[in-house]
């Protein structure tokens, strides 16, 4: 036992580093030396929660590592291990959820009593929701011919609404931007719906100034694409093009690849309309 509190003591002693290498990172301009040193990291901290498996801030990192690792280097090249990296970061955040919330295992719980379960849950456990949101939203959108996604979709966007109460400006406008690619991915038979995927965009947009790239990118991607309007396509990935990375320090590698996948997509217009 005593043993096992020294490990436990150990892991988190060293959570400043993990903080530390996590803003590096965040802050890093270059693309390849990111993609290449954020596995490492991951594993580092995946050894650390061995030895401290109920650690919220590591559940939490973890979660948040996965989903931006999926996001940023994997959905185009590999979209089958972007999905399965997407749930492991899912699962993460409902392990945080669940070590920070008094033992509430939303994972466990079923569709009819989801909605008072996050209701239970304030602001404290905002970053946690956020993140499990963002995860289960990314497996989604690349599961849609999965029914078990078809499933969860009334799951998700209870949790959307859930995060729109709590937080909105979250994470430069997080659960707007959330919520305009679940509205905005998919088509009006599956439930997309277009009015609201714009005035969530719109809002992120407002809300950051249009300084977080990603928001432009997805806007387009998603939305822009599925109601086949070229010119808003055009407008917001031309945007990304002449906007400067680094007006938000913390999150100068989020707005480097959002860059380089806007160009990517762009150039390939004249396929999607």
């Amino acid at each position: 036992m005593a043993g096992c509190a020294t490990e436990q003591v150990a892991a988190r002693l060293a959570l400043p580093l993990v903080q530390g290498q996590y803003e590096a990172i965040q802050e890093e301009p270059d693309v390849v030396l990111a993609e290449r040193a954020i596995p490492a990291s991951l594993k580092m901290m995946e050894g650390l929660l061995k030895d401290d498996a109920e650690n919220p801030e590591l559940l939490l990192r973890l979660s948040e590592g996965f989903c931006g690792y999926a996001f940023s280097f994997l959905e185009d090249t590999d979209p089958t291990r972007a999905a399965a990296t997407y749930v492991r970061g899912r699962d993460y955040a409902f392990r945080a959820v669940l070590a920070g919330a008094g033992g509430l295992d939303l994972k466990q719980t079923n569709l009819p009593d989801f909605g008072a379960a996050l209701s239970a849950l304030g602001e404290s456990q905002l970053p946690a929701l956020f993140w499990l949101g963002q995860c289960w939203g990314g497996w989604l959108a690349l599961s849609l011919d999965n029914p078990q996604a078809l499933a969860d979709i009334s799951r998700l966007q209870k949790l959307i609404d859930r995060l729109l109460e709590l937080g909105p400006e979250y994470h430069y406008g997080g659960p707007h931007l959330l919520a305009g690619v679940f509205y905005g991915g998919r088509s009006r038979m599956l439930g997309g719906d277009h009015e609201k995927a714009r005035a969530h965009f719109e809002e992120n947009l407002r809300l950051t100034g249009g300084r977080y790239l990603a928001t432009r990118y997805m806007y387009a991607k998603t939305l822009a694409v599925q109601s086949q309007d070229r010119p808003l396509f055009e407008q917001q990935l031309k945007a990304v093009e002449v906007a400067a990375s680094d007006e938000i320090p913390g999150q100068r590698l989020a707005n480097e690849v959002a860059k380089l996948r806007s160009k990517t997509l762009l150039e390939t217009a004249d396929e999607l309309f």
